[in-house]
């Protein structure tokens, strides 16, 4: 049986829109010996985010570009599909964000003989391995339309956003270029003592080595979303390695809860 040179133990399509450039460079400081990454867009044009309605267009032409850019993953023969993208995964709340799942997954198992890994169920399987956490403060490079999608989801799966701040980046390109210190003050706002846990959400800010060093000043856990979702498919994926240096989850969570 053929073995993919580098990716012998999985080979995994990370699907991402094309404007995006952070979640392959974490993935790859994150991946372990013996897995292979192939990165492939969903194609959308570098929009300029001036107000809401721009930013649900950008989201809306993620959605678009989905299905296309899913079948494109297949033509490497994965063994499984990472969404490395968040905002259209949590729109509408838990309901629509299932069927979404639920409708690329049956593709994927129909056409590649493979699953996937989609952000906001990563999330679910994520927050499960943190008994007792219930209130929440989240981050974003969105605008506010957004960071209410996310609120909404949260609660619609048990927990409470207690703050949320967002960047309000300028374009899905830009958010990108949003720098640590700027990333730091939204987490300074959003965190106290009434809040369990910090999570992160937009796969183009770059935060996987920033929340790990936040998780040991701040004493709970802070979880990006580049994390989650790689640790998702690791674990879907039968590879328990604990990964250093990018937070609590990859280094102490081997396998999915149950």
């Amino acid at each position: 049986m053929s073995v993919d040179y580098y990716g012998y133990r999985k080979k995994f399509a990370v699907l991402v829109p094309s404007t995006n450039t952070a979640v392959e460079q974490e993935y790859h400081r994150m991946c372990p010996e013996g897995v292979a990454l192939a990165t492939r867009g969903c194609l959308i044009p570098p929009f300029k985010v001036t107000n809401e309605d721009e930013f649900v267009a950008m989201v809306k032409a993620i959605g678009d570009a989905t299905e296309q850019g899913l079948r494109d993953c297949f033509t490497c023969l994965p063994d499984h599909v990472i969404f490395g993208y968040s905002a259209e995964t949590f729109w509408d709340g838990k309901g629509r964000s299932d069927r979404e799942f639920q409708k690329y997954n049956d593709i994927a198992k129909s056409e590649a003989n493979c699953e996937i890994t989609f952000g906001a169920q990563a999330i679910m399987d994520a927050l499960k391995c943190y008994a007792g956490v219930k209130r929440i403060g989240v981050v974003s490079p969105y605008m506010p339309v957004g960071d209410a999608q996310v609120v909404k989801f949260m609660a619609d799966i048990g927990y409470e956003v207690v703050r949320v701040k967002g960047h309000c980046s300028p374009g899905p390109v830009d958010i990108a270029y949003e720098t640590s210190g700027a990333t730091r003050q939204l987490v300074k706002e959003v965190d106290g003592d009434d809040v369990d846990l910090i999570l992160q959400a937009g796969t183009n800010m770059y935060f996987v080595e920033l929340a790990a060093q936040l998780e040991k000043e701040l004493g709970k856990p802070v979880l990006a979303i580049n994390a989650i979702t790689f640790w998702h498919a690791l674990r879907a994926n039968g590879i328990h390695d604990k990964i250093r240096g990018f937070g609590s989850l990859l280094e102490e969570h081997i396998e999915l809860p149950a």
